[in-house]
């Protein structure tokens, strides 16, 4: 079989690095004037920041910092404060064989947080988060083509997805947000803001992104009543990235990460209602894949010398699919002790997600932890911490085995009081990524073809060979080293598998 040699290779995503580091962060806070006294702790949280990343000479550096919020009922009105610290922190990594057009991506997640009052205006906190790390690389194979006359190729189809295009952009979101229709902020308790693509286009070279950034609030409306309230936002952002390489013909996979953001209240003398200044720091991926079909040679032999032919195996993407599920989880949170009067929020305070493969496609399991500020009978603030375990089977996800730029978040959640002690809560989940088939083939690599040992001329004038039902007539060519198309016409088959017990011609060459 004739090869096309200029469509011999082809490129997959490989990880050069993929590793997690442990950062600790130790905090001695003394509250500022501004802040009341502590009568109660009701949550400590860690919220790690990424504020740069880089990969130069084989080194992986990320900068950024933790904040550490506590949210407390604070001992004179008995209401919710919060008061905040940050720490920065600083890891590099070795990174082996890294290659041009390698993207980094980087997670972090929160592990453990330890407070404790040593009086009612300082605190000492010592929590740890993990820092995950992974830097893609693009990997190029080549297979194995003929160059030697007399040389006999067995070859099977193999469908490819090819690694067109990798690159990778940060990018600052700026907005200044009205809040004229709300009630007034006086003080922000806490803050989550999450960020997605929505819609991609490509257009020789570039991706045209529209993507949102989700803001939400949970903030204090009267310092004196100590009454809250709570802002979503959405905000839209379009970008133009570049990224050589993709057309409107590729399947391209994005990957949107929020690595830090600030939000402050800006207050205007002309309004009564400060607006809320928002900057976001995005790092956005890009894959972009071309599937095609082509030729894997998987046993090779010469008619004219002694060879032998060397094997490796193949790894590489088959398929390509856009996930994209979002699904409800209910959760029943129960008070053990005491009642609940009322709610002041719920908020995710972490979803985790593994993905395995299936008979039929892709499955994700996992966790996520949602947390409740109430009132309780008399009205006084408690804090509760509830989970609850999912398992969602993945669209679009049949014959995969693997995801690409996982990622698993929350959307709504909505929920109502059961009774005095138990709330019903509906959480939205999302999973988003692309599901891809890996796939690994034993095949050709080289063949080492022996010129002085030439295969002796046999004499006979007719060659019989009496073939047992189910052999294959490669391997019957290759055993009396003649060419596979010779023996097909000669005894006038097509099937390259004999279905029942037959007497062969085998031509000589």
């Amino acid at each position: 079989m004739e090869l096309n040699q200029d469509n011999r290779s082809f490129r997959t995503p490989v990880a050069a690095l993929d590793t997690v580091a442990e950062q600790l962060a130790d905090i001695d806070l003394t509250l500022p004037d501004y802040c009341p006294d502590i009568e109660k702790i009701l949550k400590c949280t860690l919220i790690p920041k990424i504020q740069s990343k880089s990969l130069s000479g084989g080194q992986l550096q990320v900068d950024g910092f933790c904040v550490v919020n506590v949210l407390y009922v604070e001992a004179e009105k008995k209401t919710i404060r919060c008061c905040e610290q940050s720490v920065n922190f600083s890891q590099s990594f070795t990174v082996s064989d890294a290659s041009d057009n390698c993207v980094v991506l980087t997670k972090t997640k929160p592990e453990y947080v330890n407070c404790r009052a040593l009086s009612p205006r300082r605190l000492v906190m010592h929590g740890a988060f993990s820092l995950y790390a992974k830097v893609i690389c693009p990997q190029e194979t080549r297979l194995f083509s003929a160059d030697q006359p007399g040389l006999e190729l067995k070859t099977e189809p193999l469908r490819l997805a090819d690694l067109l295009s990798s690159c990778q952009e940060q990018l600052n979101v700026s907005e200044q947000i009205s809040v004229a229709d709300k009630p007034a902020i006086e003080s922000v308790l806490y803050s989550r803001v999450n960020a997605a693509v929505t819609e991609a286009k490509a257009v020789s070279g570039k991706l045209l992104l529209n993507g949102e950034i989700n803001v939400r609030l949970f903030y204090l409306t009267d310092i004196e009543t100590g009454k809250t309230a709570r802002l979503d936002y959405i905000l839209p952002f379009n970008h133009i990235m570049d990224c050589g390489g993709v057309t409107e013909e590729t399947d391209n996979l994005l990957d949107c990460e929020v690595m830090s953001y600030d939000i402050r209240l800006k207050n205007d003398i002309l309004s009564d209602k400060p607006a809320i200044a928002l900057d976001v720091k995005l790092c956005i991926t890009g894959e972009g894949f071309a599937a095609r079909e082509t030729e894997l040679v998987t046993d090779a032999f010469s008619t004219r010398f002694a060879s032998a032919p060397q094997f490796s195996p193949i790894r590489s993407i088959g398929e390509i699919r856009k996930v994209n599920d979002s699904f409800i989880e209910k959760i029943t949170a129960k008070v053990d002790n005491g009642k609940i009067s009322g709610i002041l929020d719920i908020y995710p305070d972490s979803v985790t997600a593994e993905i395995t493969p299936t008979d039929d496609g892709l499955k994700a399991d996992g966790k996520v932890k949602l947390c409740i500020l109430a009132l309780d009978e008399k009205g006084f603030p408690v804090f509760i911490e509830r989970s609850g375990d999912f398992s969602h089977p993945l669209a679009s996800s049949s014959d995969c085995n693997d995801m690409l730029f996982k990622n698993a978040s929350v959307g709504s959640i909505s929920y109502r009081l059961a009774d005095d002690n138990s709330i019903d809560i509906r959480t939205e989940l999302r999973i988003s990524g692309g599901a891809v088939k890996r796939q690994s083939n034993k095949a050709v690599s080289e063949v080492d073809v022996f010129e002085d040992k030439p295969i002796s001329a046999d004499n006979c004038a007719l060659t019989l060979y009496f073939a047992s039902a189910g052999e294959e007539l490669w391997d019957i060519a290759k055993a009396h080293n003649t060419r596979l198309d010779a023996l097909l016409s000669e005894n006038e088959l097509s099937d390259m598998k004999l279905d029942s017990a037959k007497m062969l011609l085998i031509p000589k060459i």
